[in-house]
């Protein structure tokens, strides 16, 4: 299938698929940029790449521009029929993709429990509402926009062009999923060490147990006084999960409120080192800044 069929004013339009990409990625683009305003801007005072993906994209606007475009001229004419079109579909889409995640990996990658008018958490009345807006944006402004970039480019052009940002889009889709994959399959594994740890020194006064932070800690200090009874083998374990991991904590940085119920102690410890590293870097800057 080379071609998708869209509706418009005049009739049922024929896109071929790589142009249609190239419009995917290009909501896909603003949708990011939206992300890091809103949110990195606006909120925590720095740049924040807020996509899964190492590019500067978030597929799910994407997709979410992909479904306005596909909306019947009747609902595309009326701004209130729009926006509420707009507010029902995004929001079903941002649902899905919430919920498809955490199925996969075990995690909520955002959560709306705190605003009001929330669903589980995965969906809420004020980004719906912002949905809804950028619904209408995107119809009468942005597509306009979208479509005189698009059409200008060569047909032969659009589809070497096309090909070889697929290249570019499946390796990064690729990267991030292993990456994905290696988080959460570590989270478990950490969560099954913790366990063990628990198991196995419940009956020691010197073991505390309330966070798995804690328990590395308490035994690297029993360690320093008889390291004889812990094995070279426990404590490199230890070592390797209490490491700084970069990978981690750049999704922890991307997204902060990250939860989860199957992995809430090994989730917590990730961020426990997030939060140590934030701290050095403060310092080793407040430091510079005073030596000058």
């Amino acid at each position: 299938m080379k071609d998708f069929l869209l509706h418009t004013p005049s009739a049922i339009q024929v896109i071929p698929l790589a142009r249609l990409f190239l419009i995917f990625l290009l909501y896909s683009f603003i949708g990011w940029c939206s992300e890091v305003l809103y949110v990195g801007i606006f909120y925590e005072h720095k740049f924040i790449n807020r996509g899964f993906l190492h590019g500067p994209i978030c597929p799910v606007y994407g997709f979410g521009g992909l479904v306005v475009m596909m909306l019947p001229e009747k609902v595309q004419a009326s701004w209130i029929t729009l926006f509420v079109t707009c507010m029902v579909l995004c929001s079903l889409v941002e649902y899905v993709t919430s919920w498809q995640m955490e199925k996969i990996f075990k995690m909520k990658w955002w959560d709306y429990s705190e605003h009001k008018f929330n669903i589980k958490g995965r969906v809420c009345l004020l980004n719906s509402t912002l949905f809804g807006v950028m619904g209408l944006v995107a119809v009468h402004f942005v597509q306009p926009f979208v479509n005189s970039m698009v059409y200008k480019i060569d047909d032969t052009v659009t589809v070497y062009l096309a090909d070889g940002l697929a290249l570019v889009f499946v390796v990064d889709a690729l990267l991030t999923i292993h990456k994905l994959i290696d988080f959460s399959m570590t989270m478990a594994k950490l969560k099954e060490f913790g366990e063990s740890l628990r198991e196995r020194y419940a009956g020691e006064q010197w073991f505390i147990s309330t966070s798995i932070a804690d328990m590395f800690a308490s035994i690297k200090k029993r360690a320093a006084v008889e390291r004889n009874k812990f094995s070279d083998s426990l404590m490199q374990k230890i070592d390797s999960f209490n490491e700084h991991r970069f990978d981690f904590e750049k999704f922890i940085a991307r997204f902060p409120r990250v939860s989860s119920t199957s992995y809430r102690e090994s989730l917590a410890l990730v961020k426990h080192r997030f939060a140590e590293r934030v701290a050095e870097r403060k310092a080793a800057f407040a430091k510079k800044r005073a030596s000058k």
